[in-house]
Parts: C-alpha cells; structure tokens; sequence
C-alpha cells in the first residue's frame, strides 16, 4: 500500500480554511465530550429500532472510497449485524459539508484537509476524530466521525473503517471494478453521467490510502488558525481501529 503523503499548499488551504470557516460560524454546534474515546466497550446498539449513522462525503475522486463502498456494500456488509444502518449524505462542495458537520447534522464524513481544520477553529464545530485516511495528493480525504457516535457506538465505528479499508484495496488493486462502482453510484445519487473510462483516468491519478497523513494536516495549518487547531491536534487521530485491521489482513499499521 502506498502511503506517500503530499502536502497541500498553506496558501490554497489557507483560503479553503476561510470559507469554509465563514459558513460553519453560523451553524449551530453539537457538543460531545473531550478526548479520545477510543477504545470503549463493543458495544453494538441494543435500540429495538436500528441506530442511522449519517455519513458525509463529496461526490468527487478524492472521496471516492465513499463511492465505491456504498455501491459494493462494503459498508452495509460491515455494519450488519451492529443495529446501524447507514445513511448516506451526499454533498457537492466542501463547504457544504464542512457546515453540516459543524451543525450536528453527519456523525461521520469524507473530510478534506480544508473541512477538517475549518470544524477545529470553529467554535460551533463539532468534535471530531479522524479514524483513516481515504486519499492523499493535492486534495487529500479523510474519514472522521463526531467524538459523540465513536463513544456511542464504538464497534460500529470499527465496521464503518472496515469497509473503507475495503474500498481503497479495491481502487488499488481492481481499477476497472472500482471505476464501474463509482460511475454507477455517483449516477444513482446526483444523476450525473461519467463514462467509466473517464473515472479510470481519474482515480488512476489519485493516490488512495488510508495512512490519514498526520504530519500533512499538521504542516498545513495556517499562522491564522494556529492558535486555535493546533491544542486539538493531539487527540484529533484515533487510529486504533485502523491499525487493528491492518494487522488482521497482514499490511502495515499506520503512525498519528
């Protein structure tokens, strides 16, 4: 597995921050508590009605993980059996997930580095953990999940990362399913039609790991937001999990 990481540019992410930061100062918070909740009890929901985990993303290549697990079921298939169904939340832009996250409205997303630092400065943000990586490159994804559903329902956040685990071996071993998988979802969900071969150009140019590039994210927070992100930076990974099924299927954990 690939696990070279390229820094974004501190101006672009730097103007990225701001507006999305503008937008997410208006939108109301949904506190949880401090620190890592990870680990905590497996603890599958015992709710006579099955528990929604709203998952955010942006229908574009960095995130296409999201993509592709949804349309193979890598997701669903994971989470069965936890009392979670998944829900997905489709976005266009960062900014628009940045603030539905920032207002309680995901309890897990596909976040850019830019989405990331905006919901640490803000104070209305929600607390966050970032639990893998999904891409890296100029436009680097994460998988993150509010600190509240982690310590809530730990083990079906285990599954949710199992299934990304799953969808990146898929984009780097099985280009051409994985490029099928993601045409036909992004089509189910805004109706957009991209010709596979189209996306395979694409995602072949996208690095897909799932190392989350702690020393990237680091390297780009601007001297503006210093002051704000870096005391969440410490507890802001919470890899565990990733780095337990990593070693399940032989490959290399990762370093926060």
């Amino acid at each position: 597995m690939r696990r070279t990481i390229v820094a974004v540019a501190a101006v672009a992410v730097a103007a990225a921050i701001a507006a999305i930061v503008a937008v997410t100062l208006t939108a109301g918070g949904r506190p949880s508590g401090p620190g890592p909740a990870w680990p905590n009890s497996a603890n599958p929901s015992k709710a006579a009605s099955p528990v929604a985990l709203r998952l955010g993303f942006v229908t574009d290549i960095p995130q296409a993980p999201a993509l592709v697990g949804l349309r193979e079921g890598l997701f669903a298939s994971a989470l069965r059996g936890t009392g979670i169904v998944l829900r997905p939340v489709p976005f266009r832009t960062d900014a628009a997930e940045a603030t539905a996250l920032a207002s309680g409205q995901l309890d897990a997303a596909y976040a850019s580095t830019g989405s990331i630092l905006a919901d640490l400065a803000s104070p209305h943000g929600t607390r966050i953990a970032v639990m893998s990586g999904a891409s890296a490159g100029n436009s680097p994804a994460n998988l993150v999940v509010t600190r509240a559903f982690l310590s809530a329902h730990s083990a079906s956040v285990l599954a949710v990362v199992k299934g990304q685990v799953q969808a990146n071996d898929l984009l780097n071993h099985d280009q051409l399913a994985a490029s099928a998988a993601y045409t036909a979802e992004l089509t189910s969900l805004t109706g957009q039609r991209l010709p596979a071969s189209s996306a395979g150009e694409s995602l072949a140019r996208t690095r897909f790991t799932d190392d989350p590039g702690a020393t990237s994210l680091t390297a780009s927070v601007p001297a503006s937001l210093s002051s704000e992100v870096r005391p969440a930076l410490p507890t802001l990974y919470d890899i565990a999990p990733l780095n337990l099924l990593l070693r399940m299927v032989g490959e290399r954990p990762v370093a926060s």
